[in-house]
């Protein structure tokens, strides 16, 4: 019977490969264009992303059938994707490292930048701050080593308030660039950390005692050319006199410091060259002619943007890789995309599968054969969600390997101190953090939510329900990137980045789940229990207390753990608040560090540093425990609870 049923299913698989072949053969449609056609894609440095957007919207406009999308994300982001093959150009704010190179890296230099200390212009100090720049020992004093704290001890006076110092939190080249220059590493560095060039130019802003560092255009205004509204730039002192020359001023505008970089008169770093990486030699027709325009014609659009023509030898050099890159690859146009005609495929399978009915003699048979397939089908789609947890586990653990083999497990889960670059991984002050955040905000969730699910299912009037209820189905499906915003803007502002930031904003992200759950649950609940309890004298609350809360307390429970594992795989609202610090947090208003924001922040850089890409799937999977823990405990709780109901 067995052998009849699976010679019935796997007779269309002859159909799928054959139809799949057949697609395949016909993919390679290779007739001539009139003109360039295709798809370009960049991912990467915020230093660049501006004047990258006006390069494609040029390059667009001469030839319109090429789609480019851009994407600012952090250097390390954009290595890793080009790397893996999931775009065309790394946008690239640093100089590539000796493994990103023997991997295949590329790079072409389109432009030069610089990246500049700020501070926010209202600070009560700004002319003295203006007028005696800083030194690269002083910046290395107050982002590295934390000798000098307050603004006292930097400008010499009695002002004891503190310096509030900001860094970046996602691997990228401008911390890299501006810790080089007082020979550091991004790692070194010290401070409040926060996302991408716009969110530390908008924490400086809005913090009067605070200091920075940001990307020439993300400093100055892209239409007056003037610093930004709230920011200013911190002058260097590249002397060391102790003041700032003339011919050391040179940030009143955006003009004068591009101009200052061409002549050489500003120190490298922190100022670089700016790179497009490619993964080998372009291969694709449209993106050869992308990195043409960039690096001849688009060069013009260079210095109104802010940014450092390319000079001629680095013209000279470009335009022998990419001779060399056209010489050592064949043009080819795009084709259709492979994973669609697998798709395509794989309906026609299915459909192929599921027609085997009509072939059937009797409506015995076809009603039989139809009953077959689908136990097949549904007993292969449960075996495979087990195996796919066993995979990713699977996977995660032997990409984990090289490091737990430097390191022993109980070394690298209990030690405090970060320093990929000198082999040194400790995810103590991660998982505290992900802990830490994650109980504190169901803690507050818990009681708010229970609470609110009582007065709408038990008190409220059904007029307030149907208004409350799509109030929060909205609230549930909103994006967790609102949320982070949302924290940004009101609560930032009172409570910094810090822990019960991130919990007030965690605790909002799953308030709505838990209470569109719980309304659930207690409407389960008969109402006939209601009745009875009433009719025996028991007041609303009692039966409330007594009845619905008592029979749905398994579904009050498997509700928590649902909003728990939700809490703690949180990435992006969480790491926008949280000021990426990897220490324990010490209270409330400390800065911490998490799992989900690590990986976030940090995967893009794995191509750079030994280890660190199995240092940071080492990450994946002890978050992957940690709630794979968390619910089979709540499994056996839940069912000790409800043998005992």
């Amino acid at each position: 019977m067995l052998k009849r049923i699976a010679m019935k299913i796997l007779s269309p698989l002859a159909v799928f490969f054959a139809i799949a072949a057949t697609f395949s053969c016909g993919s390679g449609d290779s007739h001539v264009k009139k003109d360039v056609e295709g798809q370009v894609s960049l991912s990467g440095a915020f230093a660049l992303y501006p004047l990258a957007v006006q390069w494609s919207n040029e390059f667009q406009a001469l030839h319109p059938s090429v789609k480019i999308d851009v994407s600012a994300g952090g250097a390390g982001k954009g290595m890793t994707d080009v790397l893996n093959g999931m775009v065309d150009y790394a946008m690239l704010s640093r100089d590539l490292h000796q493994e990103e190179i023997e991997s295949g890296a590329l790079a072409f230099i389109v432009g030069r930048d610089a990246v500049i200390p700020d501070f926010n212009s209202g600070n009560p100090y700004a002319d003295i701050l203006r007028s005696r720049g800083l030194t690269s020992e002083e910046a290395r004093k107050i982002w590295v080593t934390g000798e000098i704290r307050t603004w006292g001890q930097l400008l010499g006076n009695g002002e004891k308030h503190k310096i509030n110092v900001y860094t970046r939190s996602d691997a990228c080249g401008a911390a890299q660039t501006f810790a080089a220059w007082f020979g550091a590493k991004q790692e070194d560095l010290t401070g409040t950390a926060v996302f991408g060039d716009p969110g530390i130019a908008q924490a400086v802003q809005k913090d009067k005692w605070s200091v920075g560092f940001n990307n020439l255009a993300y400093a100055y205004d892209s239409q007056t050319h003037r610093p930004l509204e709230g920011l200013d730039a911190i002058p260097i002192d590249i002397d060391g006199d102790g003041k700032i020359s003339d011919e050391e001023s040179f940030y009143e505008t955006k003009e004068k410091l591009v101009h200052a970089i061409e002549d050489d008169m500003f120190p490298s770093p922190p100022a670089r060259n700016l790179y497009f990486v490619s993964r080998g030699a372009p291969q694709d027709s449209a993106s050869l002619s992308f990195l043409k325009f960039v690096l001849k014609d688009g060069q013009r659009f260079n210095e109104p943007a802010g940014y450092v023509q390319i000079s001629s030898k680095a013209l000279n050099d470009n335009m022998k890789a990419y001779r060399s890159a056209v010489r050592a690859s064949s043009k080819k146009e795009n084709t259709t995309n492979d994973i669609v005609i697998m798709f395509i495929a794989f309906i026609v399978f299915i459909l192929a599968v599921f027609s085997g009915a009509f072939f059937q003699k009797s409506l015995n048979a076809k009603r039989i054969y139809k009953q077959n397939v689908s136990s097949v089908f549904m007993f292969i789609l449960t075996v495979s969600s087990v195996l796919l947890l066993l995979a990713m586990i699977g996977g995660l653990l032997v990409k984990a390997l090289p490091i737990l083999q430097e390191n022993s497990f109980w070394d690298l889960v209990t030690s405090s101190e970060w320093k990929p670059s000198q082999k040194k991984f400790g995810f103590l002050p991660f998982i505290t953090g992900t802990l830490a955040v994650t109980l504190i905000s169901i803690i507050i969730a818990l009681p708010l939510s229970l609470l609110t699910a009582i007065s709408l299912t038990e008190y409220s009037k059904k007029l307030v329900r149907k208004f409350i209820y799509p109030a929060l189905d909205i609230l549930a499906a909103l994006p967790s990137v609102i949320y982070g915003v949302w924290g940004i803007l009101i609560l930032i502002p009172v409570t910094g980045y810090s822990l019960i930031t991130a919990s007030l904003v965690l605790c909002v992200m799953v308030l709505p789940i838990m209470v569109s759950l719980f309304v659930e649950i207690f409407s389960a609940v008969p109402q006939d229990l209601r009745d009875a309890s009433m009719s025996l004298g028991a007041t609303r609350w009692q039966t409330t207390k007594k009845v619905v809360i008592k029979k749905s307390l398994p579904g009050i429970f498997a509700s928590v753990v649902l909003a728990l594992s939700k809490a703690m795989g949180e990435t992006i609202a969480v790491m926008m608040v949280c000021g990426s610090i990897p220490a324990i947090p010490k209270g409330l208003k400390s800065g911490f560090y998490t799992l989900p924001a690590l990986i976030g922040n940090n995967y893009g850089e794995m191509a750079s540093v030994p280890l660190y890409e199995s240092a940071i799937m080492f990450a994946a999977l002890i978050l992957l425990v940690i709630v794979v823990i968390f619910n089979i405990l709540s499994r056996i709780i839940l069912y000790r609870i409800q043998k005992r109901g």
